[in-house]
């Protein structure tokens, strides 16, 4: 018989070592087009992919686990070389979830760059490096405040371990205080603990929320523009922008379910309806668990899908890139006979955004 734990283990690990295939892949077509079409906006995605292999890297190295169990909700390192519990090792768990939350930082970069684009900035061109040290910036300080909350406010104290310890201990055959947990415990806790927990879920769940708005806005910004500046951009610069834009999207899509999808055991907890959890209502603990397990590894197989997912979104959503993967030979335009213009649509000039990027 198939042991599905095992199989769901192993995922996210099959979906680190396709991140490795596929993103060399993906900056190889980035930098062998034409680079007057994409400009220095090739090299925003070869930030993109490297941030994507980063990810991959702790995604195997540092394996996590998702429960929760009553009213806390808790995430650990399911096996590995860190599984012990250190300080060190609280650190590694800590900045595992970090860069779940720099993806936001490397995706606001994107929608920055391409708004900067259609305002013709210089910071896209002759300023470039002052662009993407403030790209890194954006991702230090997303990076720092996510690792900072989840270290100081979100590791589990004794008592949430204590909390936990006997379910733990039945559903994992491992004793709680034995491993680095982030975790909120949000009721049947002392106040310290629970007014921690909340704070943590908060702060969490605010700055999710505000990149979110920001991204919405930025696209918002951007589409505004660029039927603004339709009739002084030639059609195929425009079309070229909306290409990529659209890709951004999609790209964006990925990270914000995956980031998203968790949270259902971070919130569920608050109403004591946690998979995995209440014994109370229909089902015995033990049996309520195992039913909902799989749920539980499909959110981790969730946090480790998107670095390979992303980059086959968006050469799928870019026609150039698709053509070259699927070996289709785009078609050639024939060029329409000479002939009188009766009627005239338009008298603006076409003129061009310098680098088509």
């Amino acid at each position: 018989m198939v042991d599905l734990a095992l199989v769901y283990k192993h995922i996210p690990k099959v979906f680190g070592t396709l991140a490795f295939i596929v993103n060399p892949i993906f900056v190889y077509l980035i930098f062998t087009e034409k680079s007057t079409r994409f400009g220095n906006y090739r090299y925003v995605l070869l930030y993109f992919a490297m941030f994507n292999l980063v990810y991959s890297i702790a995604n195997v190295a540092i394996p996590i686990d998702i429960h929760s169990y009553r009213y806390c909700f808790y995430l650990f390192i399911s096996d590995g070389l860190f599984v012990e519990s250190t300080d060190w090792h609280l650190f590694l768990v800590a900045l595992r979830c970090a860069l779940v939350a720099s993806s936001y930082a490397v995706l606001l970069s994107h929608f920055i760059y391409r708004y900067l684009v259609i305002h013709d900035s210089t910071l896209t061109r002759g300023n470039f490096h002052i662009y993407m040290l403030m790209s890194f910036g954006i991702f230090l300080a997303y990076t720092s405040v996510w690792h900072a909350s989840c270290y100081f406010l979100g590791s589990a104290n004794q008592e949430t371990k204590e909390y936990i310890r006997e379910d733990f201990g039945k559903f994992y055959g491992i004793d709680s205080m034995d491993r680095n947990m982030i975790a909120c415990l949000y009721n049947e806790g002392t106040n310290f603990t629970v007014i921690r927990s909340w704070s943590t879920t908060t702060l969490w769940t605010t700055i999710s929320a505000i990149s979110i708005c920001v991204f919405l806005k930025l696209a918002h910004m951007i589409m505004r523009k660029l039927e603004n500046i339709t009739g002084s951009i030639s059609r195929k610069t425009s079309k070229l922008q909306i290409e990529l834009l659209r890709a951004l999207i999609v790209q964006t899509i990925i990270p914000i379910f995956v980031s998203f999808f968790p949270c259902h055991q971070l919130y569920n907890p608050h109403f004591q309806h946690g998979f995995g959890t209440v014994s109370d209502y229909t089902f015995e603990r033990k049996h309520f668990s195992e039913f909902f397990r799989p749920i539980n590894y499909v959110e981790v197989i969730a946090l480790g899908a998107f670095a390979f997912c992303d980059p086959v979104a968006i050469v799928m959503c870019l026609p150039v890139f698709r053509q070259r993967v699927l070996c289709k030979k785009k078609a050639i335009e024939k060029p329409l006979p000479d002939r009188p213009i009766t009627t005239v649509t338009r008298t603006t000039a076409t003129t061009n955004l310098g680098p088509q990027n």
